[in-house]
């Protein structure tokens, strides 16, 4: 039953993150929000055009677990919309964060969590 009330509450939670955004200077969007063991997830990054804009961060981050890409931006040139597939999930609690940095030395980030089911622990 616990885990069923988790799984509500990582549900609603990203549902409702899809609404924000429109004016963050970042937002992230996890699809699933959970995923089967050895699965796959979807990150879609929304960046605001901002002249500033140098450099978009992502990672992927949990128990023995870390994966992270950087990207350059061009300013308010760059495209406002980053997709990126994760493959090979293991299994537990993740945390996925998107960062902008901008040439002032000022960053903008957003988080979402990833929660993978099955694995060895369910066999």
């Amino acid at each position: 039953m616990e885990r069923l009330t988790r799984l509500a509450i990582v549900t609603g939670i990203v549902a409702a993150s899809a609404y924000a955004g429109a004016d963050s200077p970042i937002s992230i969007t996890v699809r699933p929000s959970v995923a089967n063991y050895h699965g796959n997830a979807q990150l879609k990054v929304l960046v605001a055009r901002d002249e500033k804009n140098r450099e978009l961060v992502w990672e992927v981050d949990g128990p023995g677990y870390y994966r992270s890409s950087s990207f350059e931006l061009d300013g308010a040139s760059a495209p406002r919309s980053y997709t990126f597939i994760i493959r090979n999930l293991p299994a537990g609690e993740l945390e996925v964060r998107a960062t902008v940095k901008r040439n002032d030395r000022s960053q903008a980030t957003d988080r979402r969590g990833l929660t993978v089911v099955g694995g060895p622990e369910f066999q």
